[in-house]
């Protein structure tokens, strides 16, 4: 590479004291970026070379892992052939008190040590506007993708430039999106060198999108409903769940199907805005979560979380800066708990914070965080400790069944609306053959109308779907018949039914007459929503 080499003339050292480098950067904090402005400037003239290492100083709360990146820098130069500086060089990371991690930054880093030790040329004439820049620097010069690479991109300013590695061009192309940012132009790098190039004014950069980008999708499809066989009863849960948020329980013996149904859930929920996209897009970037290059999250996400999962892994959480946990990855979708009754009562604990206000806080000692979790709750447990409670293969004694099944007698069922027995199917039910339509897409469009008369219902309000309707607030928007009245009056006598549980009946009768197009509840929805509500085997419970 053609660079500035040799001994220079001290007086030419004394003019790089003069000058102030400034270029902006980025880092991740939790699943937000933050912008870093990187200030540098030459503050002592070297009678001889320096190494890299001993050149630069950096402060602002830069972490072990940004001092690494010295090193990484180091080795990317020596590739390079790029000399030793002749200066010392101070790099103060903006703002100061802001805690620096990660490798979001090693790539102007490099460029600003370059133009503060004068190897490089201050921002040339042929750069117009301002830059970001983002991108992990490798031992040979290669840009490597970074995690959070659209947090970043979404905290540009309008009209900004964004110069990042390859891999991560297409999420960050999402910012389009964004009001005011149609200006933006993403230049994705593979080598230091062309960086270098390009500052140079030896080498353009590309823009991203100047073609428009293609995205893969970085969810699988749901599981059709049609595949599922017999159930009516819970297919019918199912669909009122996903009409009005409701969290859904499902009990039954094991292999009948609760898991296949729970997978099926996202398909039917409705399909996600361009803003939805790209929130879980980001999340699912600052999570390491985008496994290949050009995804997106275009899909509903369900999340299956097995009983010896750690809190901490549900929840969220770290040692330092707290990083999302399940219930964030499942925001928008559905988080499965399978065998929810072998859950730590920790664990389900710290997810009643996260039902009520659709978001998770994390206090840790260096940073409190906060994490969107607003997700539709789907659980399933065995009737029993040997799951075929009720036929000749149960040889549990009742004490122990008893025992397993108050095991959810808590807060967490006072947040579960929906309660449905699944029995073992047929002969007839197991050969039955699929439809030749896929059956999602026609409960899709049935769910969608029913959200498009909540979202009117609640316009102006912070409510998003029947099931958060906040308590005392309940009969404001469900308006009952007369007759439904009566009839809702009478199932609260009969069934001894709490304040709690009685919300929750007419939440979900209140679904019912949206998925039939009624304005008004009447004496059937009642009756269809006490059947997933007052009865079951957990009814006890639910009081």
């Amino acid at each position: 590479m053609d660079v500035r080499r040799g001994k220079r003339d001290p007086a030419e050292l004394k003019q790089l004291l003069k000058r102030d480098h400034t270029l902006n950067g980025g880092i991740l904090y939790g699943i937000d970026g933050h912008i870093v402005e990187i200030q540098a400037r030459a503050i002592e003239v070297q009678k001889r070379p320096i190494s890299w290492d001993w050149a630069v100083e950096i402060t602002g709360m830069a972490t072990g892992s940004v001092n690494e990146a010295l090193r990484r820098i180091r080795g990317a130069f020596a590739k390079l052939e790029i000399p030793d500086p002749q200066v010392s060089i101070l790099i103060n990371l903006a703002p100061a008190d802001l805690p620096k991690y990660g490798t979001w930054l090693d790539l102007p880093l490099a460029i600003i040590m370059l133009q503060a030790a004068g190897i490089l040329p201050d921002m040339p004439d042929h750069i117009e506007g301002d830059y970001v820049l983002m991108g992990e620097v490798g031992l040979h010069g290669e840009i490597r993708r970074v995690p959070g690479a659209l947090s970043l991109a979404y905290q540009a300013k309008p009209g900004q430039k964004l110069i990042v590695p390859y891999g991560n061009e297409k999420e960050c192309a999402l910012i389009l999106a964004k009001p005011g940012h149609e200006g933006c132009r993403v230049y994705p790098v593979a080598m230091l060198e062309d960086v270098i190039l390009y500052f140079q004014g030896k080498k353009p950069l590309d823009n991203a999108l100047k073609d428009g980008l293609q995205f893969e999708h970085a969810l699988g499809k749901a599981v059709d409903f049609g595949r599922i066989r017999g159930q009516e009863k819970a297919k019918r849960a199912a669909m009122i769940s996903a009409a009005g948020g409701h969290n859904l329980l499902l009990i039954g013996p094991p292999g009948e199907g609760k898991s296949l149904l729970a997978s099926a859930i996202p398909g039917i929920l409705p399909r996600l805005s361009d803003a939805e996209k790209v929130i879980l897009t980001r999340i699912y970037s600052a999570c390491g979560a985008l496994e290949q290059d050009g995804m997106a999250v275009m899909r509903r996400p369900m999340r299956s979380v097995h009983h010896t999962a750690s809190q901490q892994s549900v929840i969220g959480g770290g040692s330092n800066i707290p990083r999302p946990g399940e219930i964030t990855l499942a925001h928008l979708g559905v988080l499965f708990l399978d065998e929810i009754a072998e859950f730590s009562r920790a664990t389900l604990e710290s997810l009643r914070q996260p039902i009520e206000t659709g978001e998770v806080n994390i206090s840790r000692v260096k940073a409190s965080l906060t994490f969107p979790s607003r997700f539709t709750l789907v659980a399933a447990m065995n009737p029993c400790p040997c799951g075929f409670y009720g036929t000749e293969q149960c040889r549990c004694k009742q004490t122990d069944v008893d025992k397993y099944q108050r095991k959810l007698n808590g807060p967490i069922l006072d947040r579960i609306d929906l309660q449905v027995e699944m029995e073992r199917l047929s002969l007839d039910e197991r050969f039955e053959a699929a439809p030749e339509e896929e059956l999602s897409p026609r409960m899709r469009a049935k769910v969608e109308k029913a959200r498009e008369r909540q979202l009117a219902r609640f316009a102006g309000t912070d409510i998003p779907y029947n099931a958060a309707i906040p308590g005392g607030y309940v009969l404001d928007h469900c308006r009952f018949s007369a007759d439904a009245l009566q009839h809702y009056k009478n199932q609260i006598e009969n069934s001894r039914l709490s304040t709690r549980a009685m919300d929750r009946l007419a939440k979900v009768a209140r679904t019912i007459a949206d998925l039939d197009k009624s304005d008004q509840v009447k004496p059937e929805h009642v009756s269809g929503a006490a059947e997933f509500v007052v009865g079951g085997m957990l009814r006890d419970a639910f009081q």
